[in-house]
């Protein structure tokens, strides 16, 4: 039977004891105990092996944050279509049809009533109306009217700084909203580097694990050779038997630590869990030298937050100028032309009126407009502040960045020169216990160190090789790096 049959069995027997307990006794827990599976059921199969420019390419094209993001461009995109059709000429067509009964008498009339409208960027609006009614089924007579109106403020809601800055902030919004795409984006791409990396950490560890195993083996059958020469005590083998056990225990805890590394690299590029993903790549890692003046100077051109709050402050001064100008008294130019042509549109001009005026409105005792330029005030103060501390927070950051790099490399190179002590250590132990000039223990002990060792130099190599990507990430160049261009 197949391991996911197994596993399906295994699952029906639990739900089937959970589904029907004896009577009178309580249903048993949600683990029972059922026969478990005679091999793993989770990523197994053949090995699909992945560089990391595969897993960055499977996951900007699989994963649901970024093909989430990419939705929310749709419609990001959409209002700033919108917004941007402000002074666009609008119009509409009214129609009707209406049956009546006046004083015992019945007749239909129709309607049709196209109107226009058009706000000019200096905040004035035209509006023109047109409404023709004819009397349905040949009684009564129809009529036909005409109206424009201007509307041009002096004061109020008058000049194109004012009427522009919604469509302005609107425009900001949307490189806004680029940005956080990128943020997306380059996120997603950092977690997958470092989530590939821990792949390559635990299969590493796994190879360790084995190879420590293999030597304590080794041990062992050399201790038998020993025992059997009669050049150690028989007791002294149980030293080597607990050690080979306990390199069991570890073989196995790396093992786990593997797969748990696969699920989740494979959560990241929205992939199968049951894939038998293989980081096929080789961490290595080779020192490169970091100028802190270059990486503070990307970083302040380059860092999408900072990007983001800068436009985020021109907002806020766009939103101050409307609120200045909304305390204004409200004055404004107004015209308009009417005209009536009767019965008949074509019969010729019947009348027409026109006005042109000034209108004046003067609030009192209104504070809506003031509390609009306070609340507008603390907002571009407060962004103004936003943007000190995200300079500083960069700065620090990157900062640190750098000398983690630098740490890490020194780590690197220390963990090196350990591993390479231990190998040599352990090969004159070796030695000594072949001429019955070193104990067991001692070996043994020599054996765990260069383990340590060598785990301790993988960890090294791995932690500066993401200490490199954070660094890339602080100064918001992951896409630039891996050459990532949005398809926006």
């Amino acid at each position: 039977m197949r391991t996911r049959d197994l596993f399906r069995a295994g699952v029906c027997g639990v739900l089937a004891a959970t589904a029907s307990p004896a009577r009178g006794q309580s249903a048993p827990a949600p683990i029972a105990p059922v026969a478990s599976p005679s091999s793993r059921p989770i990523p197994s199969g053949a090995a699909v092996e992945l560089s990391l420019e595969e897993a960055v390419a499977l996951a900007l094209r699989n994963n649901r944050a970024i093909r989430s993001a990419y939705l929310q461009r749709v419609v990001q995109r959409f209002d700033l279509r919108i917004a941007e059709r402000a002074f666009v000429p609008q119009g509409g067509i009214g129609v009707s049809i209406v049956r009546r009964r006046v004083a015992g008498e019945a007749g239909s009339d129709s309607t049709i009533s196209p109107t226009a409208s058009w706000r000019t960027p200096l905040g004035g609006t035209m509006d023109f109306a047109w409404q023709r009614v004819d009397a349905l089924g040949g009684g009564g007579t129809g009529f036909e009217a005409a109206e424009i109106s201007l509307s041009q403020p002096l004061l109020r809601g008058a000049g194109v700084s004012v009427n522009m800055a919604p469509v302005r902030i609107a425009r900001l919004q949307e490189e806004i909203n680029r940005l956080q795409l990128q943020a997306t984006v380059a996120g997603t791409v950092s977690a997958v580097i470092v989530a590939y990396r821990s792949l390559v950490q635990a299969q590493e560890q796994v190879r360790l694990a084995e190879a420590s195993l293999d030597r304590t083996r080794s041990l062992l059958e050399t201790n038998r050779a020993l025992i059997a020469a009669g050049r150690m005590a028989e007791a002294d083998i149980v030293q080597t038997e607990s050690g080979v056990a306990n390199q069991e225990v570890a073989l196995l805890q790396s093992r786990q630590q593997l797969i748990s590394s696969q699920l989740a690299l494979l959560q990241i590029l929205a992939m199968e869990a049951r894939t038998n993903v293989v980081a096929a790549d080789r961490m290595s890692a080779s020192r490169i030298e970091v100028d802190l003046d270059r990486a503070m100077a990307i970083a302040f051109a380059s860092r999408v937050d900072l990007l983001a709050q800068r436009k985020a402050l021109e907002q806020m001064r766009q939103s101050m100028i409307v609120a200045e100008n909304q305390r204004l008294w409200d004055l404004s130019l107004v015209a308009s032309a009417s005209r009536d042509d009767g019965p008949r549109f074509l019969d010729g001009f019947r009348q027409t009126d026109t006005t042109v005026g000034v209108r004046l409105n003067i609030p009192l005792g209104d504070l809506s407009r003031r509390q609009s330029v306070l609340v507008a005030e603390t907002d571009l103060s407060t962004a103004e502040l936003r943007l000190e501390e995200l300079r500083q927070a960069i700065e620090s950051q990157v900062l640190d960045a750098v000398q983690s790099v630098e740490a890490s490399w020194r780590q690197v190179e220390a963990a090196r020169r350990a591993r390479a002590l231990s190998e040599r250590a352990l090969t004159v132990g070796q030695e000594k216990l072949r001429f019955g000039r070193a104990s067991n223990f001692e070996v043994l002990s020599l054996q765990a160190d260069l383990r340590a060792a060598a785990v301790q130099e993988l960890s090294a190599n791995i932690g500066y090789l993401n200490a490199l990507t954070a660094l890339d990430q602080q100064i918001g160049s992951t896409l630039e790096t891996w050459r990532i261009s949005l398809n926006d």
